[in-house]
């Protein structure tokens, strides 16, 4: 079975040699304005098949849930599908 595609984009991030910092992940947080909460790449304390875990060592957050990630300049790199309706 291939590698989630953000699960790649988010370890090449984290490994590649750029500072994570300079990225941002948004994720639907209920509850959050917007029901969404954006946070640095350099939260994420380890990635798992279908999850990350942040550096706080109890927050789970299912790649379900990710809407995009952006680079310093906020350019796209990688954003929910939405599903077509109708």
């Amino acid at each position: 079975m291939r590698e989630h595609p953000l699960k790649a984009i988010l370890s090449r991030i984290i490994h590649g040699g750029d500072d994570p910092s300079h990225f941002e992940l948004a994720y639907v947080h209920r509850g959050a304005a917007d029901d969404q909460m954006v946070i640095k790449v350099s939260d994420i304390a380890s990635l798992g098949k279908g999850s990350f875990l942040l550096r706080d060592g109890e927050t789970q957050i299912p790649f379900h849930r990710v809407l995009h990630v952006l680079d310093s300049r906020k350019t796209l790199l990688w954003r929910k599908r939405q599903r077509e309706t109708g």
